[in-house]
């Protein structure tokens, strides 16, 4: 499987190339706008609690749920210390599910991991949360605490069918994942968090300067015991990791596994999160931080490695508890949680929504109901090229108990009109195939996508819940004043005496690396870099310069130019702040910039065009034989022969939007965009 190698260090840089559905993205935002996320291989738990925060405003705080969550902890404290000596709390065991997200590799390749790694799993977290004696969940520490929890792989689906708590779905690709198209799954995907501890399993999650381990979605206070009109944000409750953090080596070898990250703590330090625990420092530099437990000492910030004995804190009391697998160090030497972090663990257990569910859920008795026809569909994230239009790509699976050999699935874009797509093959039970629908085009904007089973095997499908998906995204277009007419960019950089710091990258929109350059050496007076890198025509690039020391270029200054020297983006050193980014497109098909494209030298215009459209072929011997016009939708509105070599088509009655000109000659065929106004 093909990885992007880039992608992990520059995600930042590509969303201008996908059309993201995301609902709470806001309008005109593009991915490389984002912040940056500083991590690599950690945890995302706090970024994430930070981006419900921002998107449901009536989510509540941190400080509204500690506030909610302190009395439930005392009291668990104070049962705790009762009955020390006297009995246990009751072990209570959670149904997990493992919804693995691959690209069509064959289970146990690469992300499509084996059932045997998600078993070897399940085995470290029974192990770490239990402190079971002779395994490496096992520990002395006179504060470590059995946290009497056990999990398990669900033996039924939400529907009562039988299970074995493992779904596979291939809707992924080799380019890994954002935070926000991981949360476009989630809901697509989820079954029932009131019944079932949901693991999503994807490639990587990507950000800014590396990849996440994972990510948790905190839990919530009770909305019956206050926290006025709290968001809860159920749909995509969970946890997500990436399949290299997935399971144990020592248990289940059959890789690949991060080389620290190797023993299944992921997960553990995740579901820490999902029930409630923090990071032991804090989540904020300089020994000023809490976990809200009194029996992790204070620590500086995250550690990494393994460096025992390290006092971070000496002010304060205890060593830090690097051991703890709340902290960031290597998987080999965490094996601790805490009695007060049982408390916090135990009291939301017992209170949070979602979470005191699940122990009485029946997630874990057999299935034994049957569907004969059931049809799902799934949306994949969309991706554009450089102009406003798109194939959108669905998932079709078989979760019933036939054979599908037909189906009707229905499309539309902003509520329009549906249209009908009859898709027809052999699906086995448990199998899925993509679809690419035919291209669509939108206008700038925000959108929003649907798809919907009509109909399966020439009837009604046994199960509307996994009919219908649905989501928003948001088009940008690249402004037709950064649209240039090349075969070629020219590079320019000056360094200043800090050459090492600059890295430089140039991306096309198929988030292909076409020019990069990183580890230069320091030299006084700086190094100049020259590049000349040819591009294509009708597409889309995004050039990026970034400062790793973030002091600038003093002195220096880059330059992007045209092969005739026409200037793209010229900025002093002085002024480029961590990163600058430059988006621009080549010959691209927006406004008047027409491409020439096949055999045939043809173009359309005007473009935009009012009442007429002209069909210009300045090569007789390859004018077309013929051409069909569709709508955004794809329905043909008109077709025709064109006999001439300059054939006006009227569009009067056309109604403001986006179409296409299919035009045809013999076998070849090509297809030009214009826009009705």
């Amino acid at each position: 499987m093909k990885k992007f190698t880039f992608k992990v260090s520059f995600l930042l840089l590509t969303g201008m190339f996908a059309l993201t559905a995301n609902a709470q993205q806001p309008a005109g935002t593009k991915k490389f706008g984002k912040p940056f996320i500083t991590a690599s291989k950690n945890c995302g738990t706090t970024e994430y609690e930070k981006h419900l925060e921002e998107n449901n405003p009536k989510r509540a705080s941190k400080e509204q749920f500690e506030q909610w969550l302190a009395p439930k902890v005392a009291k668990a404290k104070a049962n705790r210390i009762k009955k020390d000596g006297n009995g246990t709390n009751e072990i209570v065991t959670i149904p997990v599910v493992f919804h693995i997200i691959h690209n069509g590799d064959a289970v146990g390749e690469n992300e499509n991991l084996s059932e045997a790694r998600i078993l070897s799993q399940i085995q470290v977290l029974n192990e770490d949360y239990r402190k079971a004696a002779n395994t490496p969940g096992f520990n002395e520490n006179p504060v470590g605490a059995d946290m009497e929890i056990e999990f398990a792989l669900a033996q039924r689906t939400p529907n009562g069918l039988p299970s074995n708590g493992i779904v596979r779905y291939n809707i992924g690709d080799d380019n890994g994942w954002l935070m926000e198209e991981v949360e476009l799954l989630k809901p697509q995907t989820q079954w029932d968090p009131e019944k079932y501890l949901n693991v999503w399993v994807v490639d990587e999650i990507v950000v800014s300067g590396g990849w996440l381990s994972g990510y948790a979605q905190f839990p919530v206070g009770s909305q019956l015991d206050g926290l006025d009109g709290q968001t809860s944000t159920a749909n995509t409750d969970g946890i997500a990791l990436g399949s290299r953090f997935v399971g144990s080596e020592n248990y289940a070898p059959d890789g690949p596994f991060e080389e620290t990250r190797n023993m299944g703590r992921v997960a553990s330090h995740e579901i820490g999160h999902f029930f409630g625990l923090r990071h032991i420092w804090g989540d904020t530099v300089g020994c000023t931080g809490t976990d809200y437990c009194d029996d992790t000492p204070l620590a500086f910030m995250a550690n990494y490695g393994c460096m025992t004995g390290l006092d971070s804190c000496p002010e304060s009391d205890g060593a830090d508890m690097i051991e703890n697998y709340m902290d960031y160090t290597e998987d080999a030497c965490l094996n601790t949680f805490t009695a007060d972090q049982k408390d916090r663990m135990q009291a939301v257990l017992a209170n949070s929504p979602r979470r005191k569910t699940l122990p009485t859920a029946d997630s874990l008795i057999p299935g034994t109901a049957s569907l004969d026809n059931d049809g799902a569909v799934y949306l994949l994230p969309f991706n554009t090229n450089c102009s406003n239009a798109f194939s959108p790509v669905i998932a079709f699976a078989n979760r019933g108990t036939n054979d599908i050999t037909s189906a009707v699935i229905n499309y539309s874009i902003d509520g329009g009109q549906a249209v009908t797509y009859n898709w027809s093959g052999t699906l086995t039970p448990g199998t899925d195939e993509r679809i690419i629908l035919p291209q669509l085009s939108v206008a700038e904007g925000d959108h929003s996508f649907s798809v919907t089973i009509a109909a399966v095997n020439g009837g009604a499908d046994a199960l509307a819940s996994n009919n219908s998906r649905a989501n928003d995204f948001t088009f940008d277009t690249i402004p037709a004043e950064s649209i240039y007419n090349t075969d070629t960019v020219k590079i320019t950089i000056q360094t200043d005496e800090k050459a090492s710091d600059i890295t430089w990258i140039l991306m096309d929109s198929d988030q292909n690396t076409v020019g990069f350059g990183t580890l230069y050496e320091d030299t006084p007076g700086g190094v100049l870099i020259e590049e000349e890198i040819a591009v294509n025509s009708n597409s889309c690039y995004l050039f990026a310069i970034i400062d790793n020391g973030q002091d600038g270029m003093p002195g220096g200054y880059y330059t992007l130019e045209t092969t005739d020297n026409t200037l793209i983006k010229q900025l002093d050193g002085e002024d480029i702040d961590v990163i600058d980014v430059v988006p621009f497109g080549v010959n691209v098909l927006l406004g008047n910039k027409d491409v020439q494209r096949g055999l045939n030298a043809t173009v359309l215009y005007p473009n935009p065009a009012n009442n007429i459209l002209n069909i210009a072929t300045t090569d007789a011997a390859n004018t077309p034989e013929g051409y069909t016009i569709y709508n955004s939708l794809g329905q043909v509105i008109d077709s025709g022969k064109i006999n001439t070599a300059l054939q006006s088509l009227d569009i009067a009655g056309y109604t403001d939007g986006v179409y296409f000109v299919k035009l045809a000659k013999g076998s070849a065929s090509q297809t030009l965009q214009f826009i009705k106004y």
